[in-house]
């Protein structure tokens, strides 16, 4: 599917829900929704997303522990099936192929010195501050590519402090990998997933039943600007003593 389509589903991403008052029959239905994908106890794959929990015979052959766009329906006579630990999970049917997410890991130290290529431009996080989407925050981006380029993007964790105590921050970079074949530029859209699990692992503390909100800000190059922006403050939920 192509990256236009992708970078659109970020922003028209929604759970739309009819009913048929008459029939008394419910209908939902996902277009291209944000999913990770996971297990149960018992081994039953299912999808996570803004609607709920979700699963179907294409469902359960993909990759636990993978994000995908994913597009299907849903009326009352496919019924629900119940996990093993006892959450109900809307059996659908899928209307398009799952498209998977591009995705990265979150690296533990400093960025690099150099700027890297500055992004055209780069979205505010798609995420949860819980691991409900197995702590994968999806960003949506613009960048300037000539002909046999590729996108990489980065993710590092600053050790940096700022003004606010306790705060982390994130610096995000572009780089260009392929060679170009043409001098001609285009603006190119993109998506990239990063897992944030190695943030929650250095900063959680097992075992606790308290929570805390750690604000998190993520720092990039925009094309015509020389100083790097800092975007505003996303939490992540971590239980702590």
């Amino acid at each position: 599917m192509k990256k236009s389509v992708l970078f659109f589903s970020m922003v028209i991403m929604g759970f739309m829900l009819s009913s048929c008052l008459e029939s008394g029959d419910q209908s939902y239905t996902g277009v291209m929704q944000f999913s990770y994908v996971t297990m149960d106890n018992s081994g039953l794959i299912y999808a996570r997303n803004e609607g709920g929990f979700i699963t179907s015979e294409s469902i359960r052959m993909l990759y636990p522990g993978n994000c995908y766009f994913l597009s299907y329906t849903w009326n009352s006579e496919n019924g629900m099936t119940q996990s093993a630990d006892g959450f109900n999970i809307f059996n659908v049917v899928l209307t398009d192929e799952p498209e998977p997410v591009p995705s990265t890991t979150l690296v533990m130290s400093d960025a690099p010195a150099e700027a890297g290529t500055p992004f055209y431009k780069f979205s505010s996080p798609y995420y949860s501050s819980d691991e409900y989407f197995g702590d994968f925050w999806a960003f949506s981006y613009q960048w300037k590519k000539k002909k046999g380029e590729e996108a990489r993007v980065d993710f590092y964790k600053s050790s940096e402090t700022t003004e606010t105590p306790g705060e982390i921050l994130i610096d995000v970079r572009l780089s260009k990998t392929g060679t170009p074949t043409e001098t001609t530029e285009t603006i190119e859209n993109g998506i990239i997933a990063v897992n944030m699990s190695s943030l929650r692992n250095l900063l959680q503390t097992s075992g606790e039943t308290e929570t805390k909100n750690v604000p998190i800000r993520f720092r990039y190059y925009i094309e015509g600007g020389s100083e790097p922006i800092k975007s505003s403050a996303y939490a992540i939920t971590i239980y702590t003593d």
